[in-house]
């Protein structure tokens, strides 16, 4: 021993310093980088907060179908038919002619099994016609001879139901009688209850028992 001391250098206690890490957190970095638009969410939000909860529907909100990119689908049937709708048209029958010929309508009712009320009818007509009409009678008679010639084919045409044709059969007989009344009080029986479907001969056959009564009883 020489009597010298010898002298080490002192190990630091202080540890280096650690870098920091880069955040795994995806929920973090998105907050950081992504900046919302300005009044973006403001109308989904006020809208959310008006109905109590977060779904609206765009289809009565356009502003939220500009927003989202679903304008024009939220009513696709808006300017057409929705398919799969049947549409039904009722049939309409052709108007049949009012045109008054005595011959051909004689050889119509030889088609049917009322030929004998038919031909009474024509018969009152033809007499009726045959006078001297006065004032208003001129349009009535038109309207009878109408009445009679559509009757008349409708009825070759089995368009005439078997009840409302005995019914008239039974209105031709009591004219023939001159019983007016009898008459008057059938027709308006047939007004009443089939006006709807026999209204284009009916007006005409009422005409033709007022003017009988008028004309016939002189």
């Amino acid at each position: 021993n020489t009597g010298e001391t010898t002298w080490e250098t002192p190990v630091s206690q202080v540890q280096p310093a650690v870098a920091p890490t880069p955040s795994t957190d995806p929920y973090s970095s998105q907050g950081q980088q992504q900046v919302p638009r300005a009044g973006a969410s403001s109308t989904p939000a006020k809208l959310a907060s008006k109905y109590g909860d977060g779904f609206v529907s765009s289809a009565s909100h356009p502003e939220l179908a500009a927003q989202y990119g679903n304008v024009g689908t939220s009513n696709p049937y808006t300017d057409s038919s929705r398919p799969g709708t049947a549409v039904v048209s009722k049939i309409q029958k052709p108007p049949v002619s009012g045109t008054f010929n005595l011959k051909n309508l004689s050889q119509m009712a030889n088609s049917t099994e009322y030929k004998h009320m038919i031909d009474d009818l024509l018969a009152i007509v033809t007499s009726l016609s045959s006078l001297p009409l006065m004032g208003s009678e001129t349009k009535q008679m038109a309207e009878v001879e109408k009445g009679t010639a559509i009757f008349s084919k409708r009825l070759g045409r089995n368009d005439i139901d078997n009840n409302v044709a005995q019914k008239v059969d039974q209105i031709v007989t009591a004219i023939k009688n001159k019983d007016f009344a009898a008459a008057s009080g059938i027709h308006t029986s047939l007004v009443n209850s089939v006006w709807k479907d026999n209204k284009d001969w009916l007006k005409g056959m009422k005409f033709l028992i007022q003017m009988c009564a008028k004309r016939l009883m002189m």
